[in-house]
């Protein structure tokens, strides 16, 4: 196209047609700049197509990093309603008259009671994306706003969980001053066998700093029970959002 201007200007240059020139001139110009946006505008959509594929690749990777913490988290919710659960079998049973026999399997509930579950979420590819500067640069709005909201909650947690753990081990060295430890441990994985000594975890039941403590396993397991589903409805959350990019081309 440009040959064939080029062939005009010199017969319009030729037959000394001026101004018929200058307009030619003129439209190859345009034709030039016309041109130069059209490849920058492939260039500029080439270039987006190739950031939006990276970013589902991130997204990609984030999602099953979440579906993962989700898994484990299944795993500790689950823990902590058996913990529960084993607290207040043994609450329905304490008091002074407790007389032994009573309740089955005081030995496994007791040691049930004395279990915590700390979830620890992997945040690899959550830290790469914040520590590299994409989490503000996301074009999903809504899941940009979910990991801001998550960065805050999960901090609250990890200060939740130092207390949650604090609690639990101050329960545990009630229990190896006060119980046969030997018994609540005894057989798979550990493969302890009962101890000798002539008493039983039973005593425990009757007495009042055992009813206090596992009352307050109750209430530290069933705190840590609020954060734990709380944070499954957030992950659950960002991972929907996750999924949006698998529709986009």
């Amino acid at each position: 196209m440009f040959k064939f201007f080029r062939k005009i200007r010199h017969r319009l240059l030729a037959e000394n047609r001026v101004s018929r020139y200058l307009l030619y001139a003129l439209g190859e110009i345009v034709l030039v700049v016309i041109g130069i946006l059209i490849a920058l505008e492939i260039n500029n959509w080439n270039e987006g197509q190739k950031l939006l594929q990276q970013e589902k690749a991130t997204i990609a990777s984030l999602k099953l990093e979440f579906e993962k913490n989700l898994s484990s988290l299944n795993g500790d919710i689950a823990s902590l309603q058996g913990i529960i659960g084993s607290c207040n079998k043994l609450l329905a049973h304490t008091g002074p008259d407790y007389a032994d026999g009573t309740l089955q399997g005081v030995d496994s509930l007791v040691s049930m009671t004395s279990r915590m579950s700390v979830w620890d979420p992997s945040l690899y590819t959550l830290g790469n994306i914040k520590n590299s500067g994409k989490l503000s640069s996301l074009s999903n709005e809504e899941l940009k706003i979910l990991l801001i909201e998550w960065e805050t909650f999960y901090a609250n947690l990890l200060d939740w969980g130092d207390f949650y753990v604090d609690r639990g081990s101050t329960y545990f060295d009630f229990l190896l001053h006060n119980s046969l430890n030997r018994n609540l441990f005894s057989g798979n994985p550990f493969q302890l066998s009962p101890s000798k000594f002539n008493r039983s975890n039973e005593e425990l039941l009757r007495k009042p700093e055992f009813e206090n403590y596992i009352t307050n396993r109750v209430f530290i397991n069933g705190f840590m029970l609020g954060y734990y589903e709380e944070a499954k409805e957030r992950i659950t959350a960002i991972i929907e959002q996750c999924k949006t990019y698998e529709d986009t081309p």
